[in-house]
């Protein structure tokens, strides 16, 4: 017994050298071959000892950090104890704000899941009714652009691209959010379908295709564990795309050969969200066919220049297909910023951006649904500029500048420690977070603006010069009038006049007063100097 136990110390002590040595040879060699690790890392560098970071405490701070990121196998441990969180709890380290986790495995962006349930709309604006005024003027003002361009023999056309949510929506998971229940909702791929196609704005509808195709495609659509179409549906995407071009332009193009499909383990990018769980072993997933994208050749073919201007979906048909084979240029604008494949620019503001569009033969916004609300990222207004154009809907209506001023507020309250400090009281009060304590603060700032005729509305020379105190007094004065004419209403006001001890005409220029009030906040009533009718309300095409 007592020769068992001898044994089973030595190899008790031998795992513990090995747990402490191991490392720091590896550390020192490199002698074992370790993946590195995937996703955004940004290391830290060496600190230099001196005496006063040592004194301050920050050389030892800092060498803590440093050895926690260095030290020998550090992939291999960080990757096994991901597995254990995987395999034992269905947990990661990686946050719901990078990756939610669907039904049967399936890994989603956040983005999609927000937007499949129509409430991505709430990280631009207000509510939906200014969202959909946004997505209203943003059409309008391509449809401008493409006539304009039209004139150079640009065409310029929108790509609308699909995404995960909305293709396989049966391994979404159950939405437990309930914070925007109940109130209108909004989602850009519906709203933009519906207002291209009733403006005449040239799009193509990969979305739509992908629904119909969904039962009968003999191959995915969208990867398990991936962000984007898969690699394979990304070249009958790009085949739609080039014969859609075609008959835009009226041109024939060198036409895509899709090469005979083979079925293999999932590859970059069909993986890429299960990629940065940064796991030991892969998770369970089906295979994914592949094949190869050339051209069929034809000498006779036009060779176009197309301008790119749009999200990462394009990378996984760039990767695929001989794009100088098709085209004679094709610049990749990544979010009408960075300047992919061309060897001149780098950046977009480096470009001249009207000889870049008159000289170009297509022009194509590129962005998937998820990312349709962020207004081609200021492409339509800077190249309207550029071309000189003047852009007609660009007169900010009453929605628009009571969130300007909302958010210019917030500013200078963030700013202030004295407000900060009154605002964190007032949270604690009322039972609201300090943000919401801050975004009611400015708003009441602003209407009180609005109402002592502090705040007046844009307006351009063409339009009229009204301000603000008389645009209300007068909104005031048609309430007033139609409140008067109402039984019920003028009822209603009696008791609170009573209740209140006012008079009746004060309590009915109160309410006349809150109404008006009330429509601008809500974005109903449109301030003159836009081009709808004062009491025109705003149009929510797509809102559900």
């Amino acid at each position: 017994m007592r020769k068992f136990k001898i044994k089973y110390d030595w190899i008790l002590f031998a795992l513990l050298m090995v747990f402490l040595f191991v490392p720091i040879i590896q550390e020192w060699t490199g002698i074992f071959p370790v993946k590195p690790m995937k996703g955004v890392f940004v290391p830290t560098p060496k600190p230099e000892f001196s005496f006063e970071t040592y004194k301050t405490n920050a050389y030892q701070t800092q060498i803590d950090k440093y050895t926690s990121e260095n030290f020998g196998l550090r992939e291999t441990v960080i990757k096994l104890y991901n597995q254990y969180l995987w395999d034992f709890f269905h947990k990661t380290h990686v946050s719901k704000e990078q990756i939610v986790y669907g039904k049967d495995g399936w890994l989603y962006q956040p983005g999609a899941i927000s937007d499949y349930y129509q409430k991505q709309f709430r990280y631009y604006a207000a509510d939906s009714a200014q969202m959909a005024s946004m997505l209203s003027k943003e059409a309008h003002r391509l449809l401008l652009l493409q006539q304009v361009l039209e004139s150079y023999g640009t065409h310029l056309f929108v790509c609308l691209v699909p995404a995960k949510d909305l293709i396989y929506p049966e391994f979404l998971p159950d939405d437990k959010d309930t914070i925007y229940e109940g109130e209108p909702k909004i989602s850009a791929r519906f709203f933009n379908e519906e207002e291209f196609t009733r403006l005449g704005v040239n799009h193509l509808n990969l979305e739509q295709w992908f629904l119909r195709i969904k039962d009968t495609a003999n191959f995915a659509l969208f990867p398990k564990t991936g962000m984007h179409w898969s690699r394979y549906a990304a070249l009958q995407a790009a085949d739609t795309l080039v014969r859609y071009m075609e008959n835009l332009g009226d041109i024939n193009m060198k036409n895509l050969v899709i090469g005979p499909k083979e079925l293999d383990n999932a590859r970059n990018p069909d993986d890429n969200l299960e990629s940065l769980l940064n796991l030991l072993r892969p998770i369970s997933k089906p295979k994914y066919y592949y094949a190869e994208g050339t051209t069929d050749g034809d000498p006779t073919a036009s060779q176009p220049k197309m301008i790119v201007i749009g999200d990462s979906f394009w990378w996984v048909i760039a990767a695929q297909i001989p794009l100088k084979e098709v085209f004679s240029r094709v610049p990749y604008w990544y979010y009408n910023s960075t300047v992919y494949y061309d060897n001149r620019y780098h950046s977009v503001d480096e470009l001249n951006l009207a000889e870049e569009l008159v000289s170009s033969d297509f022009v194509v916004l590129f962005y998937c649904a998820t990312q349709q609300y962020r207004m081609n990222d200021g492409f339509t207004q800077k190249a309207l500029k550029a071309l000189c154009v003047k852009d007609s809907v660009a007169v900010m209506d009453s929605t628009d500048f009571v969130e300007r001023e909302i958010q210019r507020n917030i500013g200078k309250i963030l700013a202030t420690p004295s407000s900060m400090e009154n605002i964190r009281e007032k949270a604690a009060l009322n039972h609201k977070t300090v943000e919401k304590a801050v975004r009611d603060d400015a708003k009441w700032i602003v209407n009180y603006q609005i109402q002592e005729g502090i705040l007046k509305w844009p307006s351009e020379d063409n339009h009229t010069s009204m301000d603000s105190t008389t645009f209300i007094e007068l909104e005031i004065q048609r309430t007033i009038k139609a409140l008067s004419a109402k039984p019920e209403a003028m009822e209603s006001i009696r008791e609170k006049a009573a209740k209140y001890s006012k008079t009746v005409e004060k309590a009915l220029r109160d309410d006349a007063h809150w109404v008006v009030n009330y429509k601008i906040q809500q974005g109903t009533l449109i301030w003159p100097g836009t081009t709808k009718d004062i009491n025109t309300k705003t149009e929510n095409h797509g809102i559900q």
